[in-house]
């Protein structure tokens, strides 16, 4: 009964989608920077589906500048049917010399973790509304040329505001889930 009254519920929500303007990409604070990262997944192709497992996917790039002094990732919901995407990981201070990260790590162990859109600090698996359709995850990695100090772990938005006029060089990889 709940299930069929789910799969209703996210038909007549399908319209209701956050939008990827509102990714971090597109953030007038990043978006004139040098897309030069390549970055990408051995688990699924940019635009495709991917693994809705509890475990992060693995990710792979290249294309850091020399003068990067850490690396910051966030991962977003863009079509969540909410005013903007839900941040699903947010990781920082990843060394640069770092070229992958395997699945599983963005479990707050292997890597610095920031808080979600939840409220917590690691990886929210994708879980998209049944009925509501595909829901598009991008994940957004930046090259950062200075190291913010924190007091306590940041949300993406502070995140974003510490690293403004700092990020060198950004990439972006896109995968699928539909439920």
């Amino acid at each position: 009964m709940m299930r069929l009254f789910g799969r209703f519920f996210g038909r007549r929500m399908r319209k209701w989608r956050a939008g990827s303007e509102w990714r971090v990409g597109e953030d007038i604070r990043f978006s004139s920077v040098p897309r030069t990262l390549q970055l990408r997944s051995p688990a699924f192709a940019f635009g495709e589906p991917m693994p809705a497992t509890k475990e992060s996917p693995p990710l792979e790039w290249t294309g850091v500048p020399p003068r990067t002094k850490m690396l910051a990732l966030v991962m977003q919901d863009v079509d969540v049917p909410l005013p903007r995407p839900l941040t699903h990981a947010l990781a920082y201070d990843i060394d640069p010399a770092t070229t992958s990260l395997e699945a599983g790590a963005l479990d707050g162990k292997h890597v610095t973790m920031g808080y979600d859109g939840g409220g917590g600090r690691g990886y929210v698996a994708p879980a998209p509304i049944p009925g509501h359709g595909p829901h598009r995850y991008v994940f957004t990695l930046m090259a950062v040329d200075f190291e913010p100090r924190f007091d306590q772990p940041p949300t993406k938005g502070r995140l974003l505001d510490a690293i403004a006029g700092h990020v060198i060089a950004l990439g972006e990889l896109m995968g699928t889930v539909e439920a």
